[in-house]
């Protein structure tokens, strides 16, 4: 069921989308409002953060709703639990307090095995995948969270690929980096096609497949505009249920089995950014289209007694923001100045451009010789949008077209962003930078591009590329907040956990909203593994709640 041959076009098609309206993943960008309401100011005002402040019991309940399972969130990892756990005969009930269900990215999901990948011949070193990912976040991740993601990530992807081709989907595998420092492995697997994703979006296609198939089973019901804000727990502690407010008034699911929280991240919520992911202001743009991703689970499970990991929390970033295609040349920020190894990941980029840029935003600069350049830098390196959404099987030249398509569309469909002239200084004078300074960056740029070495960044020689025949381009890259990929304190079982790591019976938290897994930074040596956890964590723990768990993992 493998797809080699889908063009970013095609994608673009399929989610509903021109190449024109993609601009900083332009599908998911929009404004980042301030998101603190009077009971944050009130709370802050008292010393106290909103989630240490617990609301008073809600007692005027509508109705109750007896169920086994209650999943809170319509996201991936909520809409898959609610289906694993319904398939294998459990009562479920899934409650969203929006209108529809919510997906973020553009459906890919990261797997280090899968019957696809065995039909292609790809296979990977998991012990050092593993190494990779829990060196990227500072050996400060739970090793065991880690290795459990490892151990079930094959099964789980099989299993999710019998549902797409159920369902008249096909999967393409896409290409990661062949850099020697950050190297991403082939692993990132695409679905699309069949009737659900033409009526949907690449972003929320597979959440939509998930519901249909849950709905299926007749033990699962899907409820919407029905925000959760409140657990129940009983004189133990233990969490019963939730109460969620409706147009009719509240409603209370009692769970017999368990709540679970699939929630989100807090990328909407600033007084969370604050405190656990400061440097998440400093972008230029929240690309996540869910506003609603404000910290309800994580209010919740705090007043019921969890604890969150440690923060920082990790991030998830690209840096298309402004521009989507991002090489390995040039970076200049707007005071003209170079101030990073361009050569790098999409996290480095990000974070490269905030810290040591000091600004949210900076330009990319390379001459006609950039698709030439692009080709010839993939051998050594590559990786998202420098080389991404392009299928194992084709070419470095095919992916070098395309984003010489991009550059050269954006110039006349997204001028902002892209930039072009026959003169360096021309060039120069359309962007927001110190010109001087700029020309003076370059000419040195040059020089050390002419002598094979960098002396102020040591970027590998391979990728230096010099500025200097016409026309001359500028793409402007732009810092974009994905996610926050941090939060509640869990278990390898994803019980939410105490300060003590006792676990709170009755309350899970799986997707987003949960911690531990990854820590200070977010590795995508294994692309696409936020929604490979959201596939794992949501299928294992709706065995789990199931009963069936221990008789069909690996």
């Amino acid at each position: 069921m493998t797809e080699k041959n889908i063009s970013r076009r095609s994608l673009l098609r399929g989610a509903g989308l021109s190449a024109a309206g993609v601009a900083a993943l332009g599908m998911f960008g929009c404004a980042s409002p301030s998101s603190s309401s009077k009971k944050e100011e009130a709370a802050k005002a008292d010393g106290q953060h909103t989630w240490e402040v617990k609301p008073d019991p809600i007692t005027d309940i509508a109705k109750t709703v007896d169920t086994e399972v209650l999943v809170i969130g319509g996201g991936y990892s909520g809409t898959c639990c609610a289906l694993s756990a319904a398939e294998n005969g459990a009562k479920v009930v899934l409650v969203e307090k929006d209108a529809m269900l919510n997906g973020h990215g553009v459906g890919g999901t990261g797997a280090v095995g899968s019957r696809v990948l065995d039909q292609m011949g790809i296979s990977f070193d998991k012990p050092v995948e593993m190494e990779r990912w829990v060196s990227t976040c500072g050996n400060r991740c739970r090793e065991s969270l880690v290795g459990k993601w490892f151990r079930e990530s094959e099964r789980c992807m099989n299993w999710f690929l019998d549902l797409a081709e159920k369902n008249g989907a096909k999967c393409m595998v896409t290409v990661g980096s062949r850099s020697t420092v950050h190297p991403e492995i082939d692993c990132y697997h695409m679905i699309m096609g069949g009737p659900i994703f033409e009526q949907h979006t690449m972003a929320d296609f597979v959440e939509y497949m998930f519901e249909s198939e849950a709905l299926a089973t007749g033990n699962c019901e899907f409820v919407y505009e029905s925000p959760a804000v409140q657990l129940v727990q009983d004189d133990s502690g233990k969490v019963t249920g939730a109460i969620c407010k409706t147009k009719e008034g509240y409603v209370q699911y009692n769970a017999s089995e368990g709540v679970v929280l699939a929630t989100g991240d807090v990328s909407y919520n600033d007084e969370y950014l604050e405190e656990y992911a400061p440097i998440a202001k400093k972008v230029m743009t929240r690309l996540c289209s869910d506003k609603g991703n404000v910290g309800d689970g994580h209010n919740m499970a705090a007043w019921a007694g969890a604890a969150f990991q440690d923060g920082p929390w990790p991030l998830m970033m690209h840096p298309q923001a402004a521009a989507m295609y991002s090489g390995p040349f040039l970076f200049i920020n707007p005071k003209g100045k170079r101030f990073m190894n361009e050569a790098t990941w999409v996290q480095g980029k990000c974070v490269g451009t905030m810290v040591n840029g000091g600004d949210d935003h900076c330009w990319s600069i390379f001459d006609a010789n950039f698709e030439a350049d692009n080709t010839d830098s993939l051998q050594y390196g590559g990786g998202m949008f420098w080389d991404s959404f392009r299928a194992v099987g084709t070419t470095y030249a095919d992916a070098s077209a395309k984003n010489a398509e991009t550059v050269k569309n954006g110039v006349t469909q997204t001028p902002d962003y892209y930039k072009t002239a026959d003169t360096i200084e021309d060039l120069l004078k359309q962007l927001d930078v110190d010109v001087t300074e700029a020309k003076e960056t370059i000419d040195r740029y040059n020089k050390m591009c002419e002598a094979g070495e960098d002396t102020d960044f040591y970027k590998e020689s391979h990728f230096l590329y010099p500025i200097k025949q016409g026309p001359f381009y500028a793409t402007k890259l732009g810092v974009g907040l994905l996610a926050v990929v941090g939060g509640i304190h869990i278990s390898d079982d994803f019980e939410v956990l105490t300060a003590d790591d006792e676990p709170i019976p009755g309350l899970y938290a799986i997707g987003n909203c949960a911690g531990d897994i990854y820590a200070y930074d977010y590795p995508i040596n294994v692309q696409g593994n936020s929604h490979g956890r959201c596939l794992v964590e949501g299928k294992c723990l709706g065995e789990q709640l199931a009963g069936v768990y221990d008789k069909v993992k690996a």
